[in-house]
């Protein structure tokens, strides 16, 4: 009876032997899966906070939302990043960030690639609420999968965790510290999901693809984070009423049509030399908020428009955000529509010359809603 009574309790206490490894492995692999999260979720943040107080980081003459180029050269600092509007990839520059040498659960340095729409250096002709862009997400099936919130669908930035090596992919020892080696530029051995980088236009992005792990950025997410900020929307004032101001000579609008007693269009090319357009800490951010205003001036060159505390021979009106999916912006011929920033009332508003029912003041209710109310300055 002994043998048999033996033979048992060899096999429980090997069954318990195997159930014990299979725990720790999957406590392994969650441990991992979690130091991947935190790892993704900690750079994501500092992104955000970049973009939020860029101005504020020794950039005086510059507008807020830029995200910094990647780490090309393996020192952890952001650099000059490829030509203008074209995407960048490289390590992640947590120097630049001020963040520690992060690693993902499997202990390899993060990637970091953002859109030529949103880096700093060089820096894109415009920058606002309504830029787009350049990652397009998608499944195996290549269908879109839809970031929320975002009307282009498209990400701005994206932090990648490449995790373990996959069949194929040769790497180098890891450096002692991210960014301390050679192999910044090495992203097809490290990173799946893209299917190009370095490129202009539209990048595709295969979610499922290899063992990535993403953790993406929109134009929302970095909008919403600036509206947080209680002196945001003062700024955003200060730079619509600039652009008002360099417009007292009344120039031509482009490609105006009439709306009752004016000529309404968009904005011309502003006098960089007189005025308020000399003040170098605001050309940036009227270059970037230009295409989100229209100008009206009245055609007899009268005053004649009322209601916004004065009489005006012009005015400015500041579009906001989109007051819901009609106003479609993604495409450059988009934001060519004035109805795209417009809405119906202002419009009517301007066909009789009584603005008065418009505010004059850039206000934000709340970080998640849109600040869509178009606001009405008086060009005199």
């Amino acid at each position: 009876m002994l043998l048999p009574a033996l033979i048992v309790l060899l096999a429980v206490g090997g069954l318990g032997w195997l159930l014990s490894r299979q725990d720790s492995a999957a406590h392994r692999d969650l441990i991992r899966e979690a130091r991947t999260a935190d790892a993704l979720a900690t750079a994501r943040e500092a992104l955000l906070g970049y973009a939020a107080t860029y101005r504020n980081r020794e950039h005086a003459n510059a507008d807020f939302g830029y995200l910094p180029c990647p780490d090309l050269d393996g020192d952890g600092s952001s650099e000059t990043c490829g030509t203008k509007g074209q995407t960048s990839i490289g390590r992640l520059p947590y120097l630049t960030l001020n963040l520690p040498d992060l690693r993902d659960g499997n202990g390899e340095c993060l990637w970091y690639a953002v859109s030529g729409s949103f880096k700093n250096n060089p820096k894109p002709d415009a920058l606002n609420s309504d830029s787009t862009g350049s990652f397009q997400l998608i499944d195996d099936a290549g269908a879109t999968r839809p970031l929320a919130g975002d009307q282009s669908g498209r990400a701005a930035a994206l932090v990648i965790a490449a995790g373990a090596p996959q069949a194929g992919q040769s790497r180098s020892a890891g450096p002692a510290r991210c960014g301390g080696d050679s192999e910044a530029r090495q992203v097809r051995e490290y990173v799946e999901a893209l299917e190009a980088a370095d490129a202009h236009g539209i990048t595709p992005v295969r979610t499922s693809a290899g063992n990535d792990r993403l953790a993406a950025i929109t134009t929302d997410d970095i909008y919403r984070q600036l509206k947080r900020r209680p002196s945001y929307a003062g700024w955003l004032q200060q730079v619509i009423q600039a652009s008002a101001d360099c417009l007292a000579s009344l120039p031509a609008a482009v490609a105006p049509e009439r709306v009752g007693p004016v000529e309404l269009g968009r904005l011309p090319a502003l006098d960089k030399l007189t005025g308020t357009c000399r003040n170098e800490t605001l050309r940036d951010a009227v270059a970037n908020w230009a295409e989100a205003m229209r100008y009206a001036r009245c055609a007899d060159g009268t005053d004649c428009l009322a209601g916004i505390g004065r009489r005006c021979r012009g005015a400015l009106i500041f579009g906001g955000e989109r007051a819901d999916a009609s106003q479609r912006r993604v495409d450059p011929a988009d934001r060519l529509v004035t109805r795209n920033y417009l809405e119906a009332d202002t419009l009517a508003a301007l066909a009789t010359g009584q603005l008065g029912s418009l505010p004059t003041t850039f206000a934000i209710t709340a970080p998640d809603r849109p600040a869509s109310a178009d606001i009405a300055l008086c060009i005199p």
